[in-house]
């Protein structure tokens, strides 16, 4: 039986253990350690509910990069966010006033300020919440009963290299967008300067090295380049099924992670 005196030390020892634990987290979590990562597949449906949830816990900022406004929990979880005055952006592909007027009006009454891109679709979804949590998702375009169904998605939290990243594509895409309403001033957040003369991984390749790459698909987005790849094998092209393969394990390459989004052949 153990006395007083042991009993303070068995309790010193475990405030030891349980603090050198969070100081150990704490020093590898920039290093990419600990870094969560959940992944989520159809059914069509479940992935716009992920996305909900995440937007819902927005406090600052959602940007959102979607083929279209027309999931309801979606369209809800965003209008949510301006209510309670979070900064809220999306950007939508050419086409989607019509398609999505009465969402996107629903959106600007909220106060948040979508966006129209020059590509006439997007073959992929982006979601980066806060700076904490980012969302990647691929797009089923054969079913033309289910625009801009989510096939499969993946969401990173804490990771903060790769939010950094996907907010730089982002930004790029808003660029050359055209905004439908006054967007919401917000503070940047703190990023570590980079050198000079370093390369960013998303150096945007241009769009003719890439043989039969399609208008409006981004030859940064892995997702996107495999699913051309696999349609032009489909009309039996198979040189430029082979040079959109190449190009999506090149850009799947620029973007790899501790976590690891890997396109496979």
């Amino acid at each position: 039986m153990l006395t007083p005196t042991g009993w303070m030390l068995v309790g010193v020892g475990a405030t030891g253990f349980f603090m050198a634990q969070f100081l150990g987290k704490l020093a590898l979590k920039p290093l990419g350690f600990f870094n969560g990562q959940d992944n989520y597949f159809v059914p069509a449906g479940g992935c716009a509910t992920v996305l909900a949830a995440q937007i819902c816990k927005a406090k600052k900022e959602v940007l959102l990069l979607a083929p279209s406004l027309q999931s309801k929990g979606l369209l809800e979880a965003l209008v949510g966010a301006a209510g309670r005055g979070v900064a809220v952006e999306v950007l939508l592909p050419q086409g989607a006033e019509k398609t999505s007027g009465a969402e996107i009006q629903a959106l600007i009454g909220a106060g948040g300020c979508p966006y129209i891109g020059q590509e006439s679709r997007f073959m992929s979804t982006m979601l980066l919440v806060d700076h904490k949590i980012l969302a990647v998702g691929g797009v089923n375009q054969n079913n033309p009963g289910e625009p801009g169904v989510i096939e499969h998605l993946h969401v990173w939290k804490g990771n903060a290299d790769l939010n950094s990243k996907h907010r730089e594509l982002i930004t790029n895409h808003k660029g050359q967008a055209r905004p439908l309403t006054e967007p919401k001033a917000i503070a940047p957040p703190k990023t570590a300067a980079a050198p000079a003369a370093q390369n960013t991984p998303f150096t945007q390749p241009a769009q003719s090295a890439i043989p039969g790459l399609p208008p409006g698909i981004n030859p940064n987005d892995p997702g996107a380049l495999l699913q051309a790849a696999r349609e032009a094998a489909g009309r039996g092209d198979q040189a430029s099924a082979a040079a959109l393969l190449e190009a999506a394990k090149q850009a799947n390459q620029r973007i790899q992670m501790p976590a690891g989004v890997r396109v496979s052949a």
